[in-house]
């Protein structure tokens, strides 16, 4: 088996390991060219396309520098020519799901979402004409915050031990740059992928406007911390709530809002909120109430994700 990963971060290195230990042959593309997963340098990243397109199945682990156009330009290359790709990088399907639902099959794209949960999946299943909210909570970086928060932690250490763990977007300093960021640029790409993919509509990130969160926000959110969490809320009705940031838009007979959310407005979202950096999703309607949680952040599960894709998607 010959499997090409795409950049070599965090998630890119500890996924060679799990490939190499399985046995299978490995190619590495990063800025600086082409290589064996011996260290060998073999070409160019430009020529990328000549070494990857004559392998089984290709890996994508790079971070979304811009909207997801590098990403895109990766996928498509792979999937014109029949290759199958797996990806965590969420700029991709966030912004370019149109011009690359036609080999939606060929992708796999469980770690763009939930980490570790495979949510997609779940939801995409679960969803039914019955079904009238759905309650995410998809930041796992976030949610470990506020959890942190709400137990008396300080925002400064809290926020610092994200970053060390791994869980939030490097090139973060302060506290307030971390949680826009992961408020305002994660999220919408993560809701779009998912609102692409299950078939709510198709929607684009770049298109969502988001509200910064300002110092003042950013104060009360602190003294709050114990009863605020940022929930994604998807539901057949539209509803007044207690939120602070976030955005809303409306796809198809959908309408989507998102922000630090008040838990005691909603009895639903008691029961959605998890501990630490994991995601939930719950789905409600006319057929029950069904709630998934699981870890949301972090390169093993995002890794172990990834690696269920690409054993589907050799099986097909």
């Amino acid at each position: 088996m010959k499997v090409g990963i795409i950049g070599i971060g965090r998630i890119g290195t500890e996924l060679s390991e799990r490939i190499t230990q399985k046995g299978w042959e490995l190619l590495i593309a990063r800025t600086s060219g082409i290589y064996t997963f011996g260290g060998k340098k073999i070409s160019e990243l430009s020529n990328w396309l000549r070494y990857f397109k004559d392998l089984d199945i290709a890996c994508l682990c790079i971070p979304t520098l811009d909207d997801g156009r590098i990403a895109y330009e990766y996928i498509k290359g792979l999937v014109e020519n029949d290759k199958p790709i797996v990806t965590c990088e969420k700029g991709a399907l966030g912004n370019y799901f149109p011009e690359l639902s036609h080999w939606i099959d060929r992708v796999g794209y469980s770690a763009t979402v939930g980490g570790g949960t495979r949510l997609l999946h779940w939801l995409k299943e679960r969803l039914t004409p019955g079904t009238k909210e759905v309650h995410l909570i998809v930041n796992g970086t976030l949610n470990y915050i506020f959890d942190g928060l709400s137990r008396g932690r300080a925002l400064d250490e809290v926020v610092d031990e994200a970053k060390t763990l791994g869980y939030a977007e490097p090139g973060v300093k302060e506290p307030s740059g971390v949680i826009n960021t992961e408020a305002n640029k994660d999220i919408p790409k993560k809701i779009s992928v998912l609102l692409n993919i299950c078939g709510f509509g198709e929607i684009r990130a770049r298109d969502i406007d988001v509200k910064t969160i300002s110092e003042s926000d950013l104060k009360r959110l602190v003294r709050e911390a114990i009863f605020r969490r940022y929930i994604i809320s998807i539901t057949r009705e539209e509803n007044e709530e207690d939120v602070i940031g976030g955005f809303n838009l409306s796809v198809n007979d959908w309408y989507i809002s998102a922000g630090f959310k008040n838990r005691s407005q909603n009895p639903l979202f008691l029961q959605l909120v998890p501990p630490g950096v994991n995601n939930a999703v719950l789905t409600y309607g006319s057929d029950g109430t069904y709630i998934l949680t699981g870890p949301g952040a972090g390169v093993a599960p995002t890794v172990g994700s990834m690696i269920r894709d690409i054993e589907n998607l050799l099986n097909q």
